[in-house]
């Protein structure tokens, strides 16, 4: 395991922070602000590739979806509310239900009810869902395999082009969990808009 003082452990605990921060629970109004906490948080550790990272590389987004495709390729979607300054697009997944369900999440939303997707410049960048903690975290392990843990309640995965976090905490009477899955290069395109309108700002 890393030491508690490596960069790209830091870049994780500061993302699963910000995650933290994020949750919302599975009957509120999904949480669709900009995920600029991620962005700001973490920067890619220089070619480094941990054994629990070729899965979440090799799936580059979520099962039958990979980073980087438009809007349009995906069914079901509302447009969230977009608010100032923000440089993606939130959208919720409405997804279908019973005998016209397709793929896991469809399947599972009455366990998993949120699931969101942000766009860059029409470009799929990240995908959050948020519900029964047991539920979510078997899916996450058999999507991107066992993990590194970080502590009892949280693992992540760590890529070259692709990263994930899943972590849960009490939530009523049980335990909710929440998924982030982030595409490095689109996660670093958003910090260096976000650094160019800054110096812009700064220039004026």
């Amino acid at each position: 395991m890393p030491s508690p003082t490596s960069p790209c452990l830091t870049a994780v605990a500061l993302l699963a922070g910000s995650l933290f921060g994020s949750c919302s629970s599975p009957t509120s109004a999904p949480d669709t602000s900009t995920p600029d906490t991620l962005v700001a948080s973490s920067k890619p550790a220089a070619a480094v590739q941990f054994p629990f990272g070729a899965k979440v590389d090799s799936l580059n987004g979520i099962a039958g979806h990979t980073f980087g495709q438009p809007v349009s390729a995906f069914p079901h979607m509302r447009a969230m509310q977009v608010y100032p300054g923000e440089l993606t697009r939130t959208y919720a997944d409405e997804g279908r239900t019973g005998a016209k369900a397709t793929g896991w999440f469809d399947k599972h939303r009455p366990q998993v009810p949120t699931q969101l997707y942000w766009f860059l410049d029409n470009k799929f960048s990240q995908f959050r869902a948020i519900g029964d903690a047991a539920t979510l975290r078997a899916e996450a392990i058999y999507l991107l395999g066992p993990g590194q843990a970080q502590g009892p309640h949280q693992l992540f995965w760590e890529g070259n082009r692709a990263r994930a976090v899943f972590s849960e905490q009490a939530r009523g009477f049980g335990l909710e969990g929440t998924l982030d899955v982030l595409s490095r290069p689109l996660e670093a395109e958003v910090a260096a808009k976000k650094q160019a309108l800054l110096k812009a700002e700064n220039a004026q």
